[in-house]
């Protein structure tokens, strides 16, 4: 472990402490300092990553300890919520401005407006050419925000902070709806920026632009100089260190214990031979039973030491296996929910996707196929899923899916907010005894307290593994699996898990990711790709 703290604190915390209502403690006496080098956040889901961006961005305020952070802080989230009427303009917080400086140009300018233009008269300028740099080029500044995808929203939410100009940058998993040339974008523009960065991400070539990265995890907060490979490394190395040195302590204890064992016997032999001596000594009674005494007293004496030497033992192990990091793998159970060979699963014909009315698809799916949707963002991807799911309606043509499915989008609608996992598993009449239920979710990491408190208290990670029980252990399992960047809110331990969960499902699955490791993990069938002559469907 490495401390690179060189340059002036930007942020610093002192014994902060932050709990939620239910007087949960997610961080306790954390004492931290960033600098303006570049910094990772890094940990496993739910250990409270996203909860100590916000404070750092001062979107939370600590239960207790003190936290400094510069004036112009500026904080974009893994979801970009959009408000009804809301444009590109308002997203990137140029809206304000841009219509002053339209006034201006009018001359019908307000009282306010100087103040609200400041210096910046070529706002306008800045923002098409941030647009255009992002790809957006088919943007306009007062582009319909329900319009854009996922993507889009991630990129065009970037640009707003920069624009900005903050001394500090914090952006929670700003990857996860990018494509290709999205991420591309945007390790391109942070390259570019000067003034301080936080990211929390599980975005390997993300990570590996960083140059500190700080873990939170069971054993409390490490800094670790460098990127995301040289962190593995060093946490790997101490990792493989501390279970060395518990193995090391567990056969000492072993040993310790035999040898232990044997002086205890030895003894008790010793001591019984004393009494029987004394038995039979020619002395009188006194003397007699002050000898068995003294047998009887030595063998209490070191029986006592040897205890406490033991509980020394003990607590000696107890300590290194402190320092060693719980692992277990995350282990979702899907259904046994088979498609046969041939069994038609869903017909698209001469189908008009909502917002894309040039856009017309004729695809036809049987038996357990897994297809992977690629495409750059705003082509229309997660809308194919919409209208899949029957949550949208195709504008023309015809769309049926034959088969039970599941649908996970990328912001987890599926999931009421304040109800817990457990609540709504039960409204959707889960065929699992509780007892069943609570031990597949526990080995999805969501513990006794996770599974009864609302689902919006819950990390992204949690809430999307809650999302997948919720959608997988129904009444009715799912035979098609219709997965919107499924990935984007777990960490890279679960993403692992996951993979190999969907190795073995045994039905069909359409699966929207730009995660390309991932997407190779699945072992897809098919490709259905977007082309600006239409989409194709290939075999792999």
């Amino acid at each position: 472990m490495t401390d690179v703290n060189r340059l002036p604190a930007l942020v610093s915390l002192q014994h902060l402490c932050f709990q939620f209502a239910n007087g949960e403690t997610l961080l306790d006496n954390l004492n931290l300092s960033i600098d303006h080098t570049p910094t990772g956040i890094v940990g496993r889901n739910g250990r409270g990553k996203s909860i100590l961006a916000k404070l750092i961005a001062g979107q939370l305020s600590p239960s207790s300890g003190t936290l400094n952070r510069p004036p112009h802080v500026v904080y974009v989230a893994q979801n970009v919520v959009v408000v009804p009427g809301e444009t590109v303009a308002h997203l990137t917080g140029t809206a304000a401005p841009l219509a002053a400086l339209e006034r201006m140009a009018q001359g019908t300018a307000l009282d306010d407006d100087l103040a609200l233009i400041d210096d910046r008269w070529n706002l306008a300028e800045r923002l098409r050419s941030a647009l255009d740099t992002a790809g957006l080029s088919q943007l306009s500044f007062d582009t319909p925000a329900d319009q854009l995808s996922g993507g889009q929203l991630a990129r065009v939410a970037v640009i707003g902070a920069l624009l900005a100009a903050p001394h500090l940058l914090v952006l929670d998993e700003p990857t996860n709806h990018l494509d290709s040339d999205g991420r591309a974008w945007l390790l391109r523009v942070l390259a570019d920026w000067r003034g301080g960065l936080v990211v929390v991400s599980h975005d390997r070539q993300l990570l590996n632009a960083m140059e500190r990265i700080i873990e939170l995890s069971p054993l409390g907060v490490h800094v670790y100089g460098g990127n995301y490979d040289a962190y593995r490394l060093q946490r790997d190395a101490e990792q493989q260190a501390a279970v060395a040195a518990l193995e090391h302590a567990r056969l000492a204890r072993s040993r310790e214990r035999r040898r232990l064992q044997k002086d205890h016997d030895n003894l008790q032999r010793t001591a019984a031979h004393s009494r029987r001596q004394a038995e039979t000594a020619n002395v009188d009674r006194f003397t007699r039973a002050r000898w068995k005494g003294a047998a009887t007293e030595i063998v209490s004496s070191v029986r006592s030491a040897h205890g406490q030497h033991k509980q020394a033992l003990d607590a000696q192990v107890r300590q290194t296996y402190e320092k060693v990091l719980d692992e277990t793998p995350t282990l979702l159970a899907l259904p046994a929910s088979a498609v046969p060979n041939g069994r038609q699963v869903l017909a698209l014909v001469d189908a008009q996707l909502p917002w894309l009315p040039s856009t017309c698809l004729n695809l036809h799916l049987a038996g357990p196929v897994r297809v992977a949707v690629r495409g750059p963002n705003g082509c229309g991807k997660s809308t194919l899923l919409k209208v899949l799911a029957g949550e949208w309606q195709a504008v023309n043509g015809a769309c049926s899916v034959q088969v039970p499915c599941a649908y996970i989008d990328q912001h987890l609608a599926l999931l009421d907010a304040q109800r817990s996992i457990v609540e709504q598993l039960n409204l959707l009449d889960t065929p699992l005894a509780e007892g069943e239920l609570r031990t597949r979710l526990a080995l999805l990491q969501l513990d006794a307290l996770r599974v009864t408190q609302p689902a919006g208290q819950l990390s992204g990670g949690e809430r999307l593994k809650a999302a997948m029980a919720i959608a997988l252990w129904r009444e009715v399992p799912a035979q098609l699996l219709l997965l919107d960047e499924p990935t984007n809110h777990l960490d890279l331990e679960s993403v692992m898990a996951f993979e190999q969960a969907l190795q073995g499902f045994a039905g069909a699955m359409m699966v929207v990711s730009h995660d390309a490791d991932f997407v190779q993990a699945i072992r897809p069938t098919h490709f259905f790709t977007w082309q600006p002559t239409g989409w194709c469907l290939e075999c792999v």
